[in-house]
């Protein structure tokens, strides 16, 4: 899997000597395969429902793990805009920055300016955008108020915002969705991920909403945009949405 990632990583700079809409094309389809791939090792089945958003677009979801990031680019072509601070990360930090991804940084002052170019010409060259407008992942039990700064590219074009809801759920006796699938507070990534690796019966599931939020004042979106999503989403607490004993199990 790491392999794969670092050819994704390695191959599109060559081909953006050439043509810079060809390297992002080229480098979204390949994190879309090592996406897929990677879920199918892990057990992890993914349903979606609901229209994707065409490129270029703006995406706002809920944020519940590191996991989101692999669902979402199993589904959709879309850059990521994410924390300053993943860059740090052993080995990650590099492959993140390769992937494309619009970083923020929120100890600087002009941290937000600097994202909001960044998301602006990522959309002008034609891609999408994906944005946790929450800031941080959580445990699931609800949905945490929506950023209004991070709406702020929206308000400032006419695209409007396109909403996604995740939600994971596993019906393993001994493992939760809200402790074993999400990603929160001080968890340990490695003991975390390990643990995911050692039970089946893992579901994901992302609905894409139809309606989406229009130009607006950035806290109106923001507000709008989390009351659509609130609507939408169910608690990670609630199992009844796989009924138990029934193997959820990737297949082919």
């Amino acid at each position: 899997l790491l392999a794969m990632l670092v050819v994704s990583w390695l191959l599109p700079p060559l081909v953006r000597i050439f043509s810079s809409r060809a390297a992002d094309k080229l480098l979204l389809h390949q994190l879309g395969v090592w996406a897929r791939v990677t879920l199918a090792i892990m057990g992890v089945k993914v349903e979606s429902e609901g229209p994707k958003p065409s490129a270029p677009y703006l995406l706002a979801c809920n944020h519940l793990s590191y996991l989101d990031v692999i669902i979402l680019w199993s589904q959709l072509d879309g850059f990521f805009l994410g924390k300053s601070e993943l860059v740090k990360w052993p080995v990650m930090g590099p492959l993140i920055r390769a992937a494309g991804t619009v970083f923020i940084n929120r100890t600087q002052r002009h941290g937000v300016v600097e994202a909001i170019k960044g998301i602006t010409d990522k959309v002008d060259e034609g891609n999408g955008v994906i944005f946790f407008p929450e800031g941080a992942s959580s445990s699931g039990g609800e949905i945490r108020q929506y950023k209004s700064n991070m709406f702020q590219v929206a308000a400032q074009s006419e695209l409007p915002v396109h909403l996604a809801v995740l939600h994971y759920a596993t019906n393993s006796k001994y493992n939760s969705a809200e402790n074993d699938m999400a990603w929160w507070g001080e968890m340990s990534f490695v003991r975390h991920f390990y643990q995911m690796l050692t039970f089946d019966n893992k579901l994901a599931r992302v609905k894409f909403l139809e309606q989406t939020v229009p130009h607006a004042d950035r806290k109106q979106m923001a507000e709008q945009a989390q009351r659509l999503a609130t609507e939408q989403f169910d608690p990670l607490h609630q199992f009844d949405d796989i009924e138990r004993g029934t193997d959820v199990s990737f297949t082919a």
